[in-house]
């Protein structure tokens, strides 16, 4: 999966496979235990997402879930390497199951037809679920991925409006609300639909005041360079979202504590990340 969407979606992935495997896959779980995702063979590979399912008649296997954002011809190859590598590491039954969530329509072969060699795992489209099974979760992690959903015959405005308001029920905190607000901006470049999203968000006086933060301002009153670094991130990353952080790597080679409480006070007053970036192209 593309290194850009990876951490969102396995953060907001994480706490909603329950639904992906009951709603989704259909599966009626007796118990549901995560395993260890790093297989090591001859060589190492880390999977998405590994689970024991349980069934009701005490039978059990290993439900093996990836995420792709984009196509990829191999990845036949890759799921039957990973198949082999379960098998070997847990000894039980395995079912495969890649879910889509990119922008290009799905034109990825779901098995390997070959001389002596018959291979086949699922691909679900997440275009094809109802975005309703996520909006109308109480669980802020869920409902940001209805973005990647079937949204028919909703127009896409109705349906970010609603995704909004969902996450402005279910997430009271302010620094909270930002974080979901700012992880659905970026799967929904996944549906070319982050323009869209942030219209909204202007609309609906979402935009959230830095200044009345606390942990901004605890983060940026420590002092020391640790500290203050702290609270650098902490306010590109509440400012900006992911453009800011992607500063970080620049801000950590500033060498003076003065340069650093000086870019620190430009987070406040600074209208674009472009103002920062000039900022550090000078400073560095």
């Amino acid at each position: 999966m593309s290194g850009r969407y990876d951490k969102i979606l396995k953060e907001s992935l994480r706490g909603v496979l329950h639904v992906l495997v009951s709603e989704v896959l259909g599966i009626k779980a007796k118990s549901i235990k995560p395993l260890k995702t790093k297989l090591q063979v001859t060589d190492e590979r880390e999977a998405d997402f590994l689970l024991e399912i349980t069934l009701q008649d005490s039978s059990s296997y290993v439900l093996h879930i990836e995420f792709q954002a984009t196509n990829d011809s191999n990845m036949p190859y890759r799921m039957l390497r990973y198949r082999i590598y379960i098998n070997q590491t847990y000894g039980k039954p395995v079912k495969q199951v890649l879910f889509y969530v990119g922008r290009e329509p799905l034109r990825m072969k779901s098995y390997i037809k070959d001389e002596n060699l018959a291979f086949e795992y699922d691909i679900i489209d997440f275009r094809s679920i109802d975005c309703e099974k996520f909006i109308s979760s109480n669980t802020p992690a869920e409902v940001i991925l209805g973005i990647l959903c079937n949204f028919a015959p909703e127009d896409d405005t109705i349906v970010i409006k609603k995704l909004l308001n969902r996450i402005m029920e279910t997430v009271k905190e302010e620094v909270g609300r930002l974080k979901y607000i700012r992880q659905l901006e970026v799967l929904a470049q996944l549906r070319d639909l982050q323009e869209n999203v942030c219209k909204e968000v202007s609309k609906m006086a979402l935009v959230y005041d830095i200044e009345r933060d606390v942990r901004y301002k605890q983060g940026m009153e420590k002092g020391i360079e640790k500290g203050l670094l702290e609270g650098i991130e902490l306010g590109l990353e509440l400012k900006y979202g992911l453009a800011g952080l992607e500063l970080m790597n620049i801000v950590r080679a500033i060498s003076t504590v003065d340069k650093l409480e000086e870019f620190k006070n430009l987070i406040r007053k600074a209208g674009s990340v472009y103002e920062l970036k000039e900022f550090l192209g000078k400073s560095v």
